[in-house]
């Protein structure tokens, strides 16, 4: 309705068969390519100059008329409202971003990534619609255009807010491929299982074979041995064999294990020389619930262990007998990295504890390996690491969470980082009448 229908010499048919008539010379302002194609004499496979038409096979007409209405206005049409987020405005704005990408119409990519970075900011599960629209259209090479990469990132970072809350759902086989095989997810082996097990209900009889073609890329050696008996052999997606097999490793390498390989905790320094020493992580305690953590220096004579351990938001040095009179005292930084797990220099005396407080090295178990660290011949990597992404000096995303396993019981503290706030779109409209590419 924005031009009079004597003024289009153009039609442009879409994946749904609808055709959209249009004009050549305002779309050929904004994009360079159909320039090219419409008065430079361009091959195109996909144009046939006799009838003026022209064939998008990947975005409905929809879509098309969006293109067509910004082309215009300078601005996503009304129907395209993020206000409303659901998923199928998402794979709209994919579409329509990557149309913008094809054919380089450059004001329609800006417009459409800030619409679909404010949706993902929005309802962060439309990251995973996102992701398999556009791996849907453009396969799993290297190419990712910048809201793939933002849908990535996104689903990297938040995988208990997006994927597992029900977002793998919404993706075709070769996403969910893209995501099992992806090293950068912020994810164990069972959470990674727990996504693939997701995505298989929803239509189980189709994509159980599928799930099970997948599942060989989850090492099942770094699942706990309760879980591997339970939910992964329940899921059918491994042979018994496997799972045995698995078990079998798991129970070798705890019995074979070096006391040098084991996480711990080297305390120096102390005033009260009793507590110097190395502390070894300690898994299973009781009275230790899974959020607090236990670190233990044993006495050949049994009777003097040390432990080391973070109650609430405080680390505390005690005899084992006696967790309620601390040595040393250590508050808990919040911010802390993977490799900073307990406080070093920050120790202060208190109850029996003698000046000075210790120093405390903490060495990460080289057994504890995430998914992140994995590498084999079958799991390459197909889509881009994090320093790809659209900021290279992107800090980590911190998030605090728990997830029981046992009950699938998810409670997230949500989040958002510095460098979501500084990205969240403006509310302002920038209008690209004017502007010819």
């Amino acid at each position: 309705g924005m031009m009079k229908s004597h003024m289009c010499d153009l039609t442009i048919i879409g994946s749904d068969g609808v055709p959209v008539e249009t004009s050549k010379f305002v779309l050929a302002c904004y994009s360079p390519v159909l320039e090219e194609i419409f008065f430079k004499g361009r091959q195109c496979q996909q144009y046939i100059e006799e009838s003026a038409t022209l064939f998008i096979d990947f975005c409905h007409s929809s879509v098309i008329k969006a293109a067509i209405h910004h082309c215009f206005s300078g601005e996503l049409p009304p129907d395209f409202d993020t206000e409303r987020p659901n998923e199928e405005l998402a794979r709209q704005l994919a579409q329509l971003d990557h149309l913008a990408l094809v054919y380089r119409f450059g004001a329609i990519g800006t417009g459409t990534y800030r619409a679909a970075r404010k949706l993902i900011n929005k309802r962060s599960v439309l990251a995973c619609a996102i992701f398999d629209e556009l791996s849907y259209r453009e396969g799993s090479g290297n190419k990712v255009d910048s809201i793939k990469r933002y849908a990535l990132d996104t689903m990297r970072d938040m995988p208990m807010d997006t994927l597992l809350a029900g977002g793998v759902q919404w993706m075709k086989d070769a996403a969910v491929e893209a995501i099992i095989k992806d090293q950068d997810m912020d994810v164990d082996e069972f959470y990674m299982f727990k996504i693939l097990k997701s995505w298989t209900s929803a239509e189980d009889q189709i994509r159980h074979p599928i799930a099970q073609r997948l599942a060989k890329y989850i090492e099942l050696k770094f699942i706990d041995p309760e879980l591997l008996t339970g939910q992964v052999r329940e899921s059918g997606f491994f042979e018994q064999r496997q799972i045995n097999e698995a078990v079998k490793l798991i129970s070798d390498s705890l019995a074979n294990r070096d006391p040098s390989e084991m996480e711990r905790v080297l305390v120096e320094g102390a005033g009260s020389d009793i507590v110097n020493g190395i502390y070894c992580r300690v898994e299973e305690e009781i009275g230790i619930s899974e959020e607090e953590i236990l670190f233990v220096k044993e006495d050949p004579d049994g009777y003097s262990d040390v432990g080391l351990y973070l109650w609430g938001t405080k680390w505390n040095i005690a005899m084992c007998s006696d967790y309620s009179n601390c040595f040393y005292s250590s508050a808990d930084d919040p911010n802390k990295s993977a490799l900073e797990l307990v406080p070093r220099n920050t120790w202060e005396a208190s109850y029996g504890g003698q000046d000075p407080p210790p120093k405390c090295t903490y060495v990460p178990n080289t057994t504890r390996v995430q998914r992140l660290s994995l590498s084999s011949s079958t799991a390459e990597k197909l889509a881009p690491n994090l320093e790809e992404m659209l900021d290279p000096t992107i800090a980590e995303k911190r998030r605090s969470g728990y997830f029981d396993k046992r009950t699938h019981d998810v409670a997230e503290k949500r989040t958002m980082t510095l460098e979501q706030m500084m990205n969240l779109p403006e509310d302002v409209k920038v209008a690209f009448k004017g502007e010819l590419l």
